[in-house]
């Protein structure tokens, strides 16, 4: 299975629904990047999901990259599709929304 890690958002400016990530991929585990993070598009992130990748934010921690939280799809009233972290029994891990912005 596939890991990506989401290390920067860039979120709608109306809706505050997370529009861009910085995503890489990697391996859980192992320092550094199989592909150094770039940009990509919420709704391809969803697809990743969909198609059974797992996705986490990562925090940088004293110049480190540290995995933090599940990152999941949860759907509106309207059947939109948007990103959110996944709930996790400690509140002090981050969440997409504590992540930097670009």
């Amino acid at each position: 299975m596939s890991l990506y890690v989401i290390v920067a958002v860039r979120k709608e400016s109306v809706s505050g629904h997370i529009a861009y990530v910085r995503l890489g991929q990697a391996v859980r585990g192992v320092p550094g990047w199989i592909s150094e993070p770039m940009t990509a598009a919420a709704s391809e992130v969803v697809e990743l999901i969909k198609g059974g990748a797992e996705v986490e934010t990562a925090i940088s921690v004293d110049g480190l990259t540290v995995a933090s939280r599940a990152v999941r799809v949860l759907v509106d009233d309207d059947g939109r599709e948007h990103l959110a972290s996944a709930p996790v029994p400690s509140s002090t891990q981050h969440t997409l929304f504590d992540l930097p912005e670009f």
